[in-house]
């Protein structure tokens, strides 16, 4: 699904503090939708400034030390300091905050000023398709997933081969070679 984007970093609308015009990218989204990490990183934060600035929001600190601000969310599901990988559900979007309208901020800060975002803009955009990444935490258990349905597949396909095959000429070639064998001596 593709969000539009109703505010891009640095626009500066009527609503807005006209000296830093806006820190982030706004996506109009149904509230509701599920937000995922677009990165690997530690939940630095989960914010509620109630119906000032973000709302409902979430801060994910990523490894090259960026913090990622996903703001105007409905429910969160991250804590403070859990770890999150890239495709993680961290909340839900909403209209929460100093907000027009249900969307996502998304904002990145590096140190302690904002940087534009829109190197995120594809994975924002790209973030609920039905395609799952191989979690990266527990490698081991999804290939022993996968190995195992893997394994039961073979083993039915191996059953049901066995069970099909219609052994008679087998047997009646034994029959054959013992009599031959046994009875001719």
């Amino acid at each position: 699904m593709r969000y539009t984007i109703t505010s891009r970093f640095g626009d500066k609308e009527s609503f807005r503090d006209q000296t830093q015009g806006h820190t982030g990218i706004d996506f109009s989204m149904p509230e509701g939708t599920p937000l995922k990490s677009v990165s690997d990183g530690v939940v630095k934060s989960v914010i509620d400034y109630e119906n000032q600035n973000v709302g409902k929001g979430v801060l994910i600190e990523t490894e090259d030390g960026r913090t990622l601000i996903y703001g105007h969310l409905s429910e969160f599901n991250v804590v403070e300091g859990q770890h999150v990988s890239a495709g993680d559900l961290i909340g839900l979007s909403g209209n929460t905050g100093f907000s027009t309208g249900a969307h996502l901020h998304f904002g990145v800060k590096e140190g302690n000023r904002f940087i534009d975002p829109a190197p995120f803009i594809d994975k924002i955009q790209h973030m609920n398709e039905s395609i799952s990444p191989i979690p990266k935490t527990n490698i081991m258990e999804y290939l022993q997933q996968h190995i195992n349905v893997l394994t039961e597949s073979m083993k039915e396909t191996v059953v049901n081969l066995i069970m099909l095959t219609d052994y008679s000429p087998v047997i009646k070639l034994f029959e054959n070679l013992f009599k031959l064998i046994f009875f001719n001596f």
